[in-house]
């Protein structure tokens, strides 16, 4: 019965994951085609090169890695089917929490270069140079990953391509809120011209504003993240200590039905206190 009712809550939460997962995708896509259509109405002959969205996340690993420690657990170690279940949604959950860490990182990342390159296009503008060349010069000192998009946008202003549509594709390809401000700040430029440079460098102080609060956010995050890493492993090293003070009763404990309930509620807990906490260090500004 507690193994039926944990394979209907991992099922549950999987496919409540996935239908998130599917919101979001649909509604970037009827953004993009949107944006599309308002930023230019001439027909386009030849399909433009399509460079993948970022940053880049596997949604699907964390199921899998949870299916996979499951039927590992309750086929080849032979714990009971809710124990294995309770632990395969932990692993799962962990999986989840690397993966949005990767993720995290990535942003970071990319949105620094972009506060870089945005200070470089400001002392280009100001010096007299062109947009294009102020593109160019940005795209000579960053790197990876903001390099490919910004030679996308360059690359299709410089073949003829509406400007106004090149630049609200970057913010389809990175959706974040650092290169919304930044490509909507160019759109406007475009329509209503004005001083570039000036724009460009309010825009530029807001993002490494937005930069510095989410570092502080996350220095203070890391102390909540150790202590709940800390409490997760005196569980398992209390248990491993009371395995070896005394086996026989502890045996007898897991083996009993009620003995195996106790301990995939615990480990189930385990994943809920982990996804919570997570949702808890979550910001949005």
């Amino acid at each position: 019965m507690t193994g039926a009712l944990f394979a209907v809550l991992f099922v549950a939460t999987g496919l409540y994951a996935w239908q998130g997962f599917s919101l979001r995708r649909r509604t970037v896509e009827r953004l993009a085609v949107m944006m599309e259509s308002t930023a230019s109405d001439e027909p386009r002959g030849e399909p433009r090169k399509a460079i993948p969205s970022f940053p880049v996340r596997h949604r699907y690993v964390p199921p899998v890695v949870a299916v996979a420690a499951a039927l590992l657990l309750s086929l080849v170690v032979g714990l009971p089917l809710d124990v294995s279940a309770a632990a395969g949604a932990l692993f799962g959950v962990m999986t989840h929490l690397a993966e949005e860490y990767h993720g995290e990182q990535q942003t970071a990342l990319i949105e620094s270069q972009l506060a870089t390159a945005i200070y470089l296009m400001v002392g280009s503008l100001r010096a007299g140079a062109s947009l294009l060349s102020a593109f160019d010069s940005a795209l000579e000192e960053v790197g990876a990953p903001l390099r490919p998009y910004f030679q996308e946008v360059a690359g299709r202003i410089r073949l003829g391509d509406d400007p106004r549509a090149a630049v609200s594709d970057l913010q389809v390809h990175v959706p974040l809120e650092t290169f919304r401000l930044f490509a909507t700040s160019l759109a406007i430029h475009w329509e209503v011209g004005g001083s570039l440079a000036t724009t460009l460098s309010t825009v530029g102080r807001t993002v490494r504003d937005r930069i510095e609060l989410a570092r502080r956010v996350r220095a203070q995050s890391v102390e909540a993240h150790a202590s709940v890493g800390v409490v997760l492993l005196i569980t398992y090293v209390l248990g491993f200590l009371m395995w070896r003070t005394n086996p026989d009763r502890l045996n007898v404990f897991l083996a009993s039905s009620i003995g195996t309930m106790v301990v995939a509620g615990v480990i189930a807990m385990q994943a809920v206190g982990l996804i919570w906490m997570s949702r808890l260090n979550k910001t949005a500004f």
